[in-house]
């Protein structure tokens, strides 16, 4: 079975006021950070969804040039979230993929372990169609969505991006692995995130 992660990179950064992928930490950007982690984890392959606009220059050479990489620039990425993950199940589904980890790139802190446990979990219950990550009694990524959602997946629009399905999760078979450090799953929407996200790092 072929699990491949959706690496969401085709939002605007409207709240930071420039591309926040391309914000420095340390020695990398910011939208290689979770794109690194997602690399080294289980998942077979990575689909990057950029805007047409992307330069790809928060990319590093090595990832860019990775094995496990694809980009693939969403020509509707303006129409919100629910467009990029279009882009990403379609890719998915000629990919013939079992099953889809959505990530996201403004996640600096999601861990290898968390990306195995989440694609583990579904192996241990097959007949699950969705694992989460929650927090808070809330659903976010990373989340794995079995090819049975593809579907359902591709009818969201908007801005919701997965979270549409989420909300629906009662009535879909699944499974939500706690997760305990906020930190993990926090992410990096404006000025005030990124400053606390480099004194994350001190």
């Amino acid at each position: 079975m072929s699990i491949i992660g959706i690496y969401l990179a085709a939002g605007k950064s409207r709240r930071m006021g420039t591309n926040k992928l391309s914000l420095a930490v340390g020695k990398m950007a910011l939208g290689s950070l979770a794109l690194d982690t997602a690399i080294q984890s289980s998942l077979d392959s990575i689909c990057i969804i950029v805007n047409k606009d992307d330069d790809l220059t928060w990319i590093s050479e090595r990832l860019k040039s990775h094995e496990k990489c694809k980009v693939i620039t969403c020509a509707d990425a303006d129409i919100g979230q629910s467009a990029s993950l279009r882009c990403g199940i379609e890719y998915a589904m000629e990919a013939g993929a079992s099953a889809i980890v959505v990530l996201l790139a403004d996640q600096p802190f999601i861990t290898i372990q968390m990306i195995d446990e989440i694609v583990a979990c579904w192996k241990e219950h097959p007949n699950s169609k969705y694992i989460a990550t929650s927090h808070d009694g809330m659903m976010k990524p990373p989340i794995l969505f079995t090819r049975d959602l593809f579907p359902v997946l591709l009818g969201v629009h908007g801005d919701q991006g997965a979270r549409e399905i989420l909300r629906r999760a009662s009535v879909v078979a699944g499974k939500q692995l706690p997760c305990h450090d906020p930190r993990l799953v926090f992410d990096v929407d404006d000025a005030k995130d990124y400053a606390v996200l480099l004194s994350q790092l001190e």
